[in-house]
């Protein structure tokens, strides 16, 4: 994909007016809907505000924390969804907006919930290069299930650690969590015979898949054949191991993986990661 800058300063929901962070986010005719239709920020409607920030600090003094955060995440929907637009990706309905802001809000505050418990130290597990002219493919799956879907995440890196291709995809809940690490399994093998990354150690931290790939004999499981079509991807490599790694050495593709909730199909990166991934990439290195 070939970054631009747009020329045209109308927007590209209404094509009536200058695009400005408060008509893009707030204002348009294309978004109005989305905060007409929760009834907790109708008390903004009456207010002229001219910018965005000013939008925010109105929020900020007269809005419950629980106010501000959905709004928050209302307004960084929004603006995914019109950047998706200009470079034409899918993107969601305008009606589920709003319970996509709701769901990422949820599992945002889920996070933070996480009780802490003490634990014995360990000796600490992270993601390690593979050897000089090697590539190392981590895969990851997640499951989401109350939005009836699942992510898969990929990795490819070498030896000095630079991320050579990164990929997220968002697919149909499958029908148990090992079909859908099965699944990730595979798509990474395609993806690196994709950009053409022919010697390989492949890593994912679900051993039954990892020994149900390393076991010559077919499998009878019910993913039995995309176990079968993993490793018969794998002959067409120069060199392709399938190796179990503990998830705090995966911790790159999970994220991928979980991220994909945010995209409408899938989303793949070359030479590079998501901003917001970066502290992830950054941990692995140092």
């Amino acid at each position: 994909m070939k970054r631009c800058i747009v020329s045209d300063a109308l927007c590209g929901l209404c094509n009536s007016e200058v695009e400005d962070s408060i008509h893009a986010l707030w204002l348009c005719d294309g978004v109005k809907p989305i905060w007409m239709s929760n009834q907790s920020f109708s008390f903004l409607r009456a207010q002229k505000l001219s910018t965005f920030k000013d939008l925010v600090f109105y929020m900020l003094q007269n809005a419950s924390s629980s106010q501000v955060a959905l709004f928050s995440m209302i307004a960084w929907v929004i603006w995914e969804r019109r950047n998706r637009l200009r470079v034409h990706q899918l993107v969601w309905d305008v009606g589920n907006v709003v319970d996509r802001a709701s769901a990422l809000l949820r599992e945002f505050h889920d996070v933070q919930k996480l009780p802490l418990r003490r634990s014995v130290p360990r000796e600490v597990v992270k993601w390690s290069p593979p050897a000089e002219g090697l590539y190392k493919v981590n895969f990851d799956g997640a499951v989401f299930e109350d939005q009836a879907c699942a992510g898969l995440g990929v990795v490819i890196r070498d030896s000095a650690g630079l991320v050579i291709g990164a990929f997220s995809q968002k697919i149909r809940l499958p029908s148990s969590v090992v079909m859908v690490e099965a699944l990730a399994a595979r798509r990474a093998v395609m993806f690196a015979k994709e950009i053409s990354v022919f010697r390989v150690v492949v890593e994912g931290d679900s051993l039954q898949v990892i020994k149900a790939v390393n076991n010559s004999k077919l499998s009878m499981s019910s993913y039995g054949h995309i176990i079968d079509e993993t490793r018969l991807l794998s002959t067409s490599f120069s060199c392709c191991n399938f190796v179990h790694v503990q998830r705090e050495g995966n911790k790159l593709a999970h994220a991928l993986a979980r991220r994909a909730v945010l995209s409408a199909d899938f989303d793949v990166w070359m030479e590079d990661l998501p901003r917001d991934l970066d502290d992830v990439f950054l941990f692995d290195l140092a």
